[in-house]
């Protein structure tokens, strides 16, 4: 398949699981945002700023290097506002072929209170095995991008991240299983609130 075409293809993947993600209740209005890499490539898809992921048509999302570098912006909108630390993971984990920052209630809420989501499912020993806590800091800001890479850093492992006050940072070789890491998260943090509510006699 030409680039040209594998872009294509992309821009409809990412589209799609923006619009999963956002019906999943993964994200909420128009928070949360989605990349992927061009295989074989130093650029990359990301989401714009301002819309909702539930809306994200394919022709919207913008074509970028990973220096930063805008490439192609059909619709002439802002790359996303995070669009630093997703930069920063294709440059720290050259592995990497896709990113999710979403914002999952329960997973979230966690971020506020642990260190690490607890791992209360064999599948989320088994595929997660760490979820670990970065600090929080604002949205777009110089320090959450620092914190992000200090936290690639520190867990090198990791394929997700919670975010303190902010969400969770999901790692994978691509869209689908990025998307699957974050759905398990939420799913493992509804899991734990909920053991933790059960009084056994």
């Amino acid at each position: 398949m030409s680039q040209e075409l594998e872009i294509i293809r992309l821009r409809k993947e990412l589209s799609e699981f923006s619009r999963r993600a956002f019906n999943r209740g993964l994200v909420s209005g128009t928070g949360g945002n989605l990349s992927v890499r061009i295989p074989g490539t130093d650029t990359a898809l990301i989401t714009p700023t301002g819309v909702c992921l539930g809306d994200i048509d394919p022709e919207i999302n913008l074509l970028m290097k990973i220096d930063g570098t805008i490439i192609e912006n059909p619709c002439g909108l802002k790359p996303s506002k995070e669009t630093a630390f997703h930069l920063a993971v294709y440059q720290l984990r050259p592995e990497a072929g896709a990113v999710s920052h979403v914002h999952p209630p329960y997973a979230t809420a966690y971020s506020n209170v642990v260190e690490r989501l607890p791992m209360v499912t064999v599948s989320a020993q088994t595929v997660l095995k760490e979820v670990p806590r970065i600090e929080s800091a604002m949205s777009g800001s110089t320090e959450l991008y620092e914190y992000v890479k200090a936290g690639l850093r520190k867990y090198p492992s990791a394929k997700v991240l919670l975010m303190e006050e902010h969400g969770i940072l999901a790692i994978a070789q691509d869209l689908k299983t990025s998307f699957y890491l974050s759905d398990l998260t939420e799913d493992t943090a509804k899991i734990a609130f909920i053991a933790s509510q059960i009084k056994v006699n």
